[in-house]
């Protein structure tokens, strides 16, 4: 019996430690994991970072876009540097556009209220006219509090030409590349609301007319402006309700010039004009008509700007004078300036030491879009800009070689408002959302360039394939064709 319990301990013993063994053998229990939950406080997508009270949402886009008769640009268009010379060497009429978007919108409460930040990063390029994919943020800003830091939308803005066309007519719009903002928005109730923005300058040419051909080239003038002082300030006052929206906005921005002399960097010693400031004021409204069809709005946008055309025609922005050829024979030709004036002598060339002339540019533009069903829709819009000069503007144009019987350019005196233009469009856009997220559509744009200086003869200088020759100045127009191709990612 001894024997009998000895061998049972024993045995139990043995059990004891082989078990321990094999305990010891076994992972060790992982912590629970952690999942992504689901974020309801700003909709649908919205996940909360795990670990953390931020509410994150991943989004972005694939496009493809097919253009004829663009030019080498599917922004800038036809008129646009050498895609306006329609010969056989330069601005391609077939070109294809790649673009890719990533999206990044964080959100977390704190005792100021909201904080978000928003990013949109990608690729984008046109060939032939870029063989490399350039990438660009377009969005990246906070906001707190009523409060916006970084590169948003201008708050100037408020018709929306993405929102119904592929293309870009002038207009005010930033939305596309984005705009740099520092700003603040107070809300009133009702759908009311104020801001107060300092922007990136919306700078154009400052022309000195004493460079020798600062308005001769086609299609790039000189400019010869101050450096960037101070931003642009903007101001905004805006109504949000069923029925739609308005809003009325005002701009300034300095148009002041850089040193008086015959070359773009002067010297110190020559002086400089007074100091000048230009100003936009503008008008939106937007009415929702949903007893047409649901989804059916009509948008509209007026503006008027002395010294800030880019209040204006936003893009394309620079050094660009809108100019086509038409064969071997005639021009079409404006400018695009901020403002304009004379600092020096110079042989051919008239005016000394003038004061700074500020550019009037006035536009409007304006959309409706329907749908057909609620996968078919169709757009209409259109726009249209005029640019004028005061008669001392007008003059100090007429001295150079580009309005100087004398310095071989227009033919017949100089008079009032001889350099004065226009460009209008009318364009229509169809799109299939073919689901939600996906969407084919077609656009097309009909341009025109009306000037002053029609039927007036001009010796036009060399611009790659275009050799010097007497041109007749003319009335120029464009018709250009757009496919795109749309697939929105979301979660």
């Amino acid at each position: 019996m001894k024997m009998v319990k000895s061998l049972l301990l024993g045995s139990a013993a043995g059990i004891v430690a082989v078990a321990g063994a094999q305990a010891a053998d076994l992972p060790v229990k992982a912590k629970a994991v952690e999942y992504v939950k689901v974020c309801s406080l700003y909709g649908v997508g919205f996940y909360y970072i795990p670990g953390t009270d931020i509410c994150m949402k991943v989004g972005g886009y694939v496009r493809a876009e097919y253009f004829y008769n663009s030019g080498d640009s599917g922004t800038n268009l036809t008129f646009a540097g050498t895609s306006g010379q329609m010969n056989r060497l330069a601005g391609a009429d077939f070109v294809m556009r790649s673009r890719a978007y990533a999206s990044f919108d964080t959100r977390q409460q704190t005792q100021y209220g909201t904080l978000r930040t928003f990013l949109n990063v990608g690729v984008n390029y046109d060939s032939p006219a870029v063989t490399s994919a350039g990438f660009n943020a377009n969005r990246a800003f906070i906001q707190i509090a009523g409060f916006t830091f970084g590169t948003a939308t201008s708050f100037y803005d408020f018709y929306s030409a993405p929102a119904t066309g592929y293309y870009g007519p002038p207009s005010s719009d930033t939305g596309d590349g984005g705009w740099k903002v520092a700003a603040y928005t107070a809300q009133f109730g009702g759908g009311v609301s104020a801001t107060i923005s300092l922007e990136e300058p919306r700078r154009n040419l400052v022309v000195n007319t004493s460079v020798a051909n600062s308005i001769a080239t086609i299609p790039a003038p000189t400019g010869d402006q101050i450096k960037i002082r101070y931003p642009d300030v903007v101001g905004a006052l805006r109504v949000d309700q069923t029925w739609g929206a308005a809003q009325i906005m005002g701009a300034l921005h300095d148009a002041s010039g850089g040193y008086y002399g015959t070359s773009v960097t002067g010297a110190t010693s020559n002086g400089a004009p007074a100091d000048k400031m230009g100003f936009a004021v503008g008008a939106g409204i937007r009415i929702n008509t949903p007893f047409v069809s649901p989804g059916d709005y009509f948008q509209a946008q007026v503006n008027y700007t002395q010294g800030a055309m880019r209040y204006v025609a936003f893009t394309p922005a620079g050094a660009y004078n809108p100019s086509l050829y038409n064969g071997a024979t005639s021009v079409g030709y404006g400018n695009f300036s901020d403002s304009i004036y004379s600092g020096g002598t110079s042989a051919g060339i008239l005016g000394t030491g003038t004061a700074v002339q500020l550019t009037t540019a006035w536009g409007v533009n304006a959309a409706y879009e329907h749908f057909w069903t609620p996968a078919l829709r169709t757009s209409l819009y259109g726009s249209y800009f005029k640019v004028s000069h005061n008669d001392t503007a007008t003059s100090l144009y007429c001295g150079t070689a580009i309005g100087s019987a004398t310095n071989t350019v227009a033919s017949g005196a100089c008079s009032s408002g001889m350099f004065d233009w226009s460009l209008w469009t009318v364009g229509s856009r169809s799109q299939w959302n073919v689901t939600k997220d996906f969407y084919v559509g077609f656009d097309v744009i009909y341009q025109a360039l009306q000037t002053s200086l029609s039927g007036r003869t001009a010796t036009v200088t060399a611009l790659a394939a275009q050799p010097t020759a007497t041109r007749t100045l003319e009335n120029q127009s464009a018709v250009v064709g757009r496919i795109r191709v749309h697939r929105d990612i979301v979660p």
